[in-house]
């Protein structure tokens, strides 16, 4: 398993664990790993009723991951948190 894919597999059990949302990579309104060329992007629904020491636990936990996050927060939507882990270039090096 890669780098990348052992990152983005902690981070999403943690959010998992966090966030009350199961693994489901076919519901958006679950913890979902979704790979491109360049990235593994995590992303995990927030519950409204999420409480403010598990969400800095989150926040704090991203912070020591090395990995780009953030949160949307749409206007009529579902808010989400997500991070991205860049994967290696076909020459074995992380970008």
């Amino acid at each position: 398993m890669s780098s990348a894919q052992t990152k983005a597999t902690a981070i999403a059990s943690m959010l998992t664990t966090a966030l009350g949302t199961p693994l489901d990579q076919d519901d958006p309104e679950t913890v979902r790993i979704e790979e491109t060329d360049a990235a593994l992007r995590i992303s995990a629904p927030v519950p409204p009723t999420l409480s403010e020491a598990v969400r800095l636990d989150v926040l704090a936990f991203l912070l020591g991951t090395g990995a780009r996050f953030g949160h949307d927060v749409p206007h009529d939507g579902l808010s989400v948190i997500w991070a991205e882990i860049e994967k290696a270039d076909p020459g074995g090096q992380a970008p």
